[in-house]
């Protein structure tokens, strides 16, 4: 710095440090201005996490004095923590309500209003994908209060208040409020106190008749019965101004915040998006979906009421909220009804991720196709040839041994699955939200994968045999290392699935992950099934297993090619450390599996010279050198610029960036949005085949596309969030936004195809054209 600037940057520092030391003399009495002082008893806090409070509470009331038969008002007001937040009287997919419960046991009859709940917030929950209802950061929670008794005097007024709070864990609360109010005294209103009812009153939505506004409903169907899926338009119409109530700007916002059910369940509804009414000027239509559950009786359907965004009428002529209460024709299960034109409905609603629902036994049917699917990716190839040598090798000896091999790779997969099923549970019970494949975002599970993979293609080669005493393999058949590999052989085939998907697979995972640890087991549970199916078949039906040729010289052979290709994933395992870590954390890693490959063929000197203690010695002081090369091993991430993929491809990519992708939307531009990670070989395989092809360049530049790519490599939260919102839980994904549907893009399956993406391209541009 030139030394005529010292002295101009040394006051400005002076004038820094003496401003903040003012801030923080007087922003705490500015801080608790806004919110009326009370009682210590009428305050409470709760919801403690890392030493804090993320939740407290205050027990206001209008006037401390009051008269027998006049109502006041009274309330909770909560202020929440930053990034957390509380529920709605609906809180949406998950969570819970926020309850007040009043004790006035000086007078019985006391009369006690209904809350008026402010218009809430939509919440994308972290690591579930749930959307849930709520509030952030204050809201006030406001009732009536009448009290009836006929005394004068001191009365004292309890709320007991349950709720909610969370981030990304989430933790119940509850707190107790107390105050003593002056019964028969000339009410005397408190200006701050009332300023804050006043506020928060005018966040309480009216209902549509206090807008003037007219509500019609359109159904698919003339009644919905237990079972049925419906769906529902809500027409607004009467909104004042020039272009009445235009979906336009109904259309640029997310889905969830256009219909907010009062009732989470039964019907159970999700809004699919806006639409203009044709041939309906100044009407809008929002899509609703639902469905009763089945078996409900009638009677025990809740009316359809709820808050309805209704656009043009806030103060700021944006939307806002008003309450509707619509006819919501029922009839018994066996019912006939008539189905009715849907024509009035968007077909490109239909084809919004708002419109999949999905349950368990569905998702465990995908997973489990997905699953199947797996054996056919690059990952599981190789681990899939090796059983089936190993097969060959048993079934025409003994039949009862490949079944048992066949039970052992099973159990190996199913255990592996249960155990990161349950690593998963455990980090996002510790607040960690992660997706599939995540591991993988860790180099040192990369640098142990690649020390298995150089172990079992050193087998393969015949450096050394999977049992512990090779002079007792002839006696005992082998039975116990052969079992043994099958075991390890599924663990394999597991560790080195995650980063393909597949089919059906993505759906199945973003349910698990955006369910409970039911779903999350269930789900990995049937994946490894559908993994582990190929195998056991071949090994159970006598008639699969004779189709395997007879054992031979082949099998030595194929065994070597088999354990090339074992170090063809570890090279590329490598490859994925120098990505993640840096070119010294590949050398190292390097160095180690020279030394795995070099005690893999000492080992195997050790098995033919030495069988018995020996062995057990230097398995336990292999493992030994494993673990503590794995704790010691000096391999951190990179930052995420250090790993920022150069721009080598056809495409011009541009970093992922929400706020970009917006402001390109907002300039009538249609966006293509690739989720990618170097360690997700289908990713790699579908840029190869379709990204890069021709005719996909071509189109993209054609056009007008602008291409954003979020790279997963390693972890990052944004980029999770996002996934999540689109019930994803892993890559690749493939998101297509036209301007017209900014928040409603179309996702492309897993596995894409050149045609596919030509017609998903040109839709785009033809939406944006238009």
């Amino acid at each position: 710095m030139p030394s005529a600037l010292i002295p101009l940057a040394q006051r400005r520092c002076r004038a820094l440090l003496l401003l903040g030391a003012l801030l923080s003399i007087v922003w705490p009495t500015i801080a608790s201005a806004a919110v009326p002082e009370v009682p210590d008893s009428a305050v409470g806090s709760a919801a403690i996490h890392d030493g804090e409070a993320r939740v407290t509470a205050r027990l206001l009331v209008e006037s401390e004095q009051v008269q027998s038969g006049r109502a006041v008002r009274a309330g909770v007001h909560f202020e929440v923590a930053r990034g957390w937040h509380v529920y709605w009287r609906n809180p949406g997919d998950s969570a819970l309500p926020t309850r007040i419960s009043w004790q006035i046991e000086q007078d019985p009859e006391a009369r006690i209003g209904e809350i008026a709940w402010p218009a809430p917030k939509v919440f994308h929950e972290i690591g579930t994908g749930f959307t849930t209802f709520g509030y952030s950061n204050e809201v006030l929670l406001a009732q009536t209060l009448e009290l009836r008794a006929q005394i004068d005097g001191p009365i004292d007024v309890v709320a007991d208040v349950r709720f909610l709070v969370c981030e990304e864990i989430c933790i119940p609360g509850r707190v107790s409020l107390q105050r003593s109010l002056l019964l028969g005294a000339e009410p005397e209103a408190d200006p701050a106190v009332t300023k804050l009812f006043d506020e928060y009153a005018a966040r309480v939505p009216l209902p549509a008749a206090a807008h003037d506004l007219e509500i019609e409903t359109l159904y698919s169907q003339t009644a919905v019965r237990p079972g049925d899926s419906f769906v529902l338009g809500i027409v607004a119409a009467g909104c004042k101004g020039d272009e009445g109530c235009n979906a336009a700007e109904l259309a640029r916002r997310d889905p969830a915040e256009l219909f907010l059910p009062y009732d989470a369940l039964n019907p159970t509804v999700r809004p699919l998006g806006a639409q203009p009414r044709e041939g309906h000027p100044g009407q809008t239509i929002v899509a609703v979906r639902g469905n009763i559950e089945a078996g409900a009786p009638p009677r025990t359907v809740a009316p359809l009421r709820g808050l309805l965004a209704v656009p043009g009428i806030g103060d700021d002529g944006e939307s806002a909220y008003v309450e509707v209460d619509l006819p919501f024709p029922t009839s018994e299960a066996e019912s006939e009804i008539t189905l009715l034109a849907t024509d009035w409905l968007d077909p490109a609603l239909m084809e919004t991720p708002a419109s999949v629902a999905i349950h368990l036994p569905l998702a465990f049917a995908l997973a489990l196709l997905g699953g199947l699917i797996l054996n056919l990716m690059p990952c599981v190839l190789p681990v899939l040839a090796i059983k089936l040598v190993a097969l060959s090798e048993q079934v025409h000896a003994s039949r009862g041994r490949g079944v048992r091999l066949g039970v052992a790779y099973l159990a190996g997969i199913e255990i592996s699955m249960l155990l990161l099923a349950g690593f998963v549970i455990a980090l996002r019970q510790a607040g960690v939200a992660v997706g599939w494949g995540f591991q993988f975002q860790e180099p040192m599970f990369m640098v142990a994968i690649a020390i298995l993979v150089v172990a079992m293609a050193c087998n393969l080669f015949g450096f050394f045999e999977m049992g512990w005493d090779v002079g007792r393999a002839a006696e005992l058949g082998q039975q116990g290392g052969d079992l043994r590999r099958s075991f390890f052989d599924g663990f394999l085939a597991v560790a080195l699935s995650t980063p393909c998907s597949a089919p059906f697979l993505g759906t199945a995972v973003g349910f698990a992950f955006a369910g409970g640890v039911v779903d999350i087991v269930a789900i990995f549970s049937a994946i490894g099934l559908g993994l582990a199916l190929p195998f056991v078949a071949a090994s159970l039906v006598p008639g699969l297993a004779r189709v395997i040729p007879a054992p031979g010289p082949w099998m030595t052979k194929l065994r070597a090619v088999l354990g090339l290709a074992l170090l063809g994933t570890a090279v590329w395992l490598l490859w994925l450390i120098d990505r993640a870590a840096g070119s010294d954390a590949q050398l190292l890693v390097v160095i180690v599996l020279a030394l795995v490959a070099a005690g893999s063929f000492g080992f195997g000197r050790l098995q033919r010279r030495a069988p018995g203690e020996p062995q057990r010695v230097a398995v336990a002081t292999g493992g030994v050198a494993t673990v503590l090369t794995l704790l010691l091993l000096p391999i951190e991430p990179l930052p995420r610029d250090a790993n920022a993929a150069t721009n080598e491809a056809s495409i011009p990519w541009s970093d992922f960036d929400p706020e970009a992708i917006r402001t390109t939307l907002d300039e009538g531009r249609p966006v293509f949005v690739y989720f990618t990670a170097d360690w997700c070989i289908t990713c790699k395989v579908n840029e190869q085949l379709v990204l890069e092809d021709e005719s996909v360049v071509d189109a993209f530049e054609e056009h007008g596309i602008v291409t954003f790519r979020a790279d997963w490599t390693l972890r990052d939260e944004t980029i999770r969030r996002e996934l999540a919102r689109h019930g994803k839980a892993g890559v690749p994904v493939y998101l297509v936004y036209d301007p017209s549907r900014p928040e409603r893009p179309l996702v492309l399956p897993e596995l894409i195809t050149v045609d596919a993406v030509l017609k998903a391209l040109e839709r785009a541009a033809r939406a944006a054209a238009g």
